[in-house]
């Protein structure tokens, strides 16, 4: 399907990325490794060298991108959470308050109380007591 020799050393390793690209369909990795990598025209090959270079720069790029969204996703977490503690004090909503230990932990939602000055519950007081005790 590549419509290139390759060679049995480098086809298990083909294979391996094939199995780790996940969603993508065969005819459509096949197409991207026809792109990706250099072609040896006087033995009609895949030069893998090149082809992983090239999947490491897209890896690369990927994970950048990957890193820049989940900063993102904490800092909307930290957000709503902040605004989910804050009704869960002015409401004394303790569904409200679990949301946000989901979103947050614990940790952070003891803190983001003790930021914005908001009192603190059995389960904040609990947590900073137990934390205390780990330390002593």
């Amino acid at each position: 399907m590549t419509k290139r020799i390759i060679a049995p050393e480098d086809y298990r390793l083909i294979e391996n990325l094939y199995m780790a690209a996940g969603e993508m369909d065969k005819a459509e990795f096949c197409k991207e490794i026809r792109i990706m990598c250099a072609y040896d025209s006087a033995n009609d090959r895949i030069e893998i060298r090149r082809c992983l270079k090239e999947l490491g720069k897209r890896v690369g790029t990927m994970d950048a991108e990957l890193n820049f969204l989940k900063r993102e996703t904490k800092r909307k977490h930290a957000e709503l959470a902040e605004i989910l503690i804050g009704k869960a004090c002015a409401y004394q909503d303790s569904d409200l308050y679990r949301e946000a230990v989901q979103l947050i932990g614990q940790r952070e939602v003891t803190l983001t109380k003790l930021r914005m000055d908001l009192p603190l519950w059995d389960e904040d007081k609990q947590y900073i007591e137990d934390t205390l005790k780990v330390m002593a």
